[in-house]
């Protein structure tokens, strides 16, 4: 087999591929006397057919299997011989293949890209490392009394004011015409919560159960909806409901609902822990951040265009799983806005890239492996989130053929708290 390699790029390589003929006809004469064995026409027993009928009626089934199937074994040696690793399948152009004759053809394939590792132990980061004190704990009490709030009619006639919530029906138009979004029937608005509008919100301070009124209102330059961003409208509303939130007290009852302890004393020293976890998680992310901000810095080399597609997919199939979650059908958005949302993401994915290559160099070189124990702590803290028994979710895992990718990933994690170990902190 003649192979050589042409550069296209830095990623992408032609490999030209030359299989001599008697090579390939033995692998069509093998295919040749399958078929005949099986083989069912008219006239002739089966596995009876003579070979020069077989050649006659089969002759593009045998070439569409040796494309199918022996065409990739050649490539899978070829590349092996020139060792290559390939990223992604490759695209054949300038085949030519007729029995008899050598079977050519090129395949362009994107590579890893070679590069020198720099410095990547002592880089610089900034780490706060400022004490939780009382009034955080506080703040996070104030925070779950406000998700446990209630909301108790108003009786006493007064009007609305902030933090109460206004049961409305609204009617806008621009230019005396409806659009899109812009009409709704008993609407909850939290006065201060900043679902709505200021101006929405402040028009309907003062009002009292059972007033309408009409009021204009300009949309932002920046408004998320195109169709009315930058343009004056008019507002209707009509107040069927006015509720005042009632926050519920922080006692022991209290502390058994929202953090399952007995005292309240325990819900603040758990209250803590969770700070202290969730800060720890938020300075590793920022920790990281500098780290790859250095390192991409340092290290210029070209990126296969295919790990950049395959990561912005991943990015976008996940923002949609996201979406969804809070309510939005991606369906709904317009092309353009889908377009724009794609598009954004390629700088990220193309960032995400770049420090995996980089990573992975890392990991080979100071040899960090992942173990047995390592994917057993990950099924096992799957298992607590989602309520499960771990031989379940490891079951789960090796059905949907995901141990080799979450392997790759948890050696990517432990790349880098090795690297934030390493690294130098000052204070921030």
């Amino acid at each position: 087999m003649k192979v050589s390699v042409n550069s296209v790029t830095g990623c992408t390589k032609d490999v030209q591929v030359e299989v001599p003929a008697d090579r390939v006809q033995t692998r069509v004469d093998a295919i040749y006397n399958r078929i005949s064995q099986e083989a069912k026409l008219p006239g002739f027993r089966k596995g009876k057919v003579p070979m020069d009928v077989i050649k006659k009626e089969y002759k593009s089934n045998v070439r569409d299997q040796v494309l199918q199937y022996e065409l990739p074994e050649f490539f899978r040696e070829a590349i092996k011989d020139q060792k290559l690793n390939p990223v992604a399948q490759p695209r054949i152009t300038e085949l030519n293949f007729e029995e008899g004759a050598p079977l050519k053809f090129i395949a362009r394939v994107e590579v890893k890209p070679f590069f020198e590792l720099k410095t990547y132990k002592g880089i610089k980061i900034k780490k706060d490392e400022s004490p939780i004190g009382e009034a955080d704990v506080d703040k996070t009490l104030n925070d779950l009394r406000e998700r446990g709030a209630q909301f108790i009619p108003v009786e006493d006639g007064r009007a609305a004011q902030k933090d109460d919530m206004v049961v409305v029906d609204f009617d806008g138009k621009i230019d005396s015409k409806p659009f899109k979004g812009g009409k709704a029937t008993r609407y909850p608005v939290v006065l201060g919560g900043g679902n709505m509008m200021k101006e929405f919100e402040a028009a309907l301070m003062g009002m009292k159960k059972g007033e309408s009124k009409t009021f204009p209102m300009k949309f932002p330059d920046d408004y998320f909806g195109k169709e009315v961003a930058g343009k004056d409208s008019e507002f209707t509303v009509m107040v069927h409901e006015l509720k005042e939130k009632k926050l519920p007290m922080v006692n022991n009852d209290f502390a058994k609902e929202v953090g399952g302890v007995e005292t309240v004393a325990e819900l603040r020293q758990k209250i803590e822990q969770d700070i202290k976890a969730h800060r720890g998680a938020e300075q590793r992310m920022k920790s990281t951040d500098q780290i790859a901000d250095q390192l991409i810095k340092d290290h210029v080399f070209d990126i296969p265009e295919s790990l950049i597609d395959m990561e912005q997919q991943r990015l976008v199939q996940q923002g949609a799983e996201r979406m969804q979650s809070q309510g939005i059908d991606v369906n709904n958005l317009s092309e353009d806005q889908k377009k724009e949302f794609v598009e954004k993401l390629r700088p990220v994915a193309t960032r995400n890239v770049h420090m995996a290559l980089i990573v992975e160099k890392i990991s080979d070189k100071e040899h960090i492996h992942t173990e047995p124990s390592d994917f057993d702590a990950y099924v096992e803290k799957v298992a607590k989130n989602v309520n499960q028994p771990p031989d379940t979710v490891k079951r789960y895992i090796q059905q949907q053929g995901n141990q080799e990718s979450i392997q790759d990933w948890i050696r990517y994690e432990k790349t880098l708290d090795f690297l934030v170990a390493e690294a130098k902190v000052e204070k921030a």
